[in-house]
């Protein structure tokens, strides 16, 4: 027979696997927030993407300045076609990413001769191959998924008590068993589940205002 424990923890998982996003229309996203071009939303969009746009060109073989450029060319273009981006249509990193490929391109193709934009990242870029395209979406992809879970874990750890964010992170990040944190916080091992699938509600549809589930960023047997 089960022990209390393992049911609880089926249960906790069965029921964050069912979590419905919250309702759209209600629901002030950051990315809805830079369409509507609100000040607020608009800088905590910058700090997000804007780290995570430089460091994916770094990767791709551009020098400092070259990706800082880059990164300022993306974000004009974000502002002029923002509003044509459609939810329904792809997802939010997939059009980004759409952006800041094409606007690689651009720059390697403003390079002062065609010879010269070979050498280094352009010609990576302008020469690239269906299978370099799809590593550099893959990385894409990764570093995104990265990034969000750790501004969804950063901005829910800030509204969370101390209680609550131990119980989410000694049982699900660091994957102790509940007995284990009961003990160490005095508390019985359901309350950890309660606190712990709480939290984790949080962060998951920070995670999905931004197009990521959280159960592709992280360790599959947490979520």
């Amino acid at each position: 027979m089960e022990n209390e424990a393992v049911r609880n923890a089926r249960h906790v998982r069965v029921s964050v696997g069912r979590q419905s996003m919250l309702n759209e229309d209600t629901r002030f996203t950051v990315i809805a927030g830079v369409c509507s071009q609100d000040p607020d939303r608009w800088r905590e969009f910058d700090s997000i993407y804007r780290p995570m746009l430089f460091a994916y060109l770094r990767k791709q073989g551009l020098k400092d300045f070259e990706a800082n450029d880059v990164v300022q060319d993306v974000f004009v273009k974000v502002l002029a076609k923002i509003q044509t981006y459609d939810r329904t249509k792809c997802k939010f990193r997939s059009w980004l990413f759409t952006l800041a490929h094409n606007a690689m391109i651009d720059r390697a193709r403003q390079r002062a001769s065609y010879q010269k934009a070979l050498d280094g990242w352009a010609a990576l870029v302008l020469q690239a191959t269906p299978t370099d395209s799809l590593r550099m979406e893959q990385e894409w992809v990764k570093l995104h998924r990265k990034r969000i879970l750790a501004h969804a874990l950063k901005t829910t750890q800030a509204c969370t008590s101390s209680k609550a964010w131990s119980c989410f992170e000694q049982r699900l990040l660091r994957n102790r068993p509940a007995a284990f944190v009961a003990a160490d916080l005095n508390l019985k091992p359901r309350a950890v589940y309660v606190y712990a699938c709480r939290v984790l509600k949080q962060v998951r549809a920070l995670c999905e205002q931004f197009d990521e589930d959280i159960s592709q960023a992280v360790e599959p047997d947490i979520c």
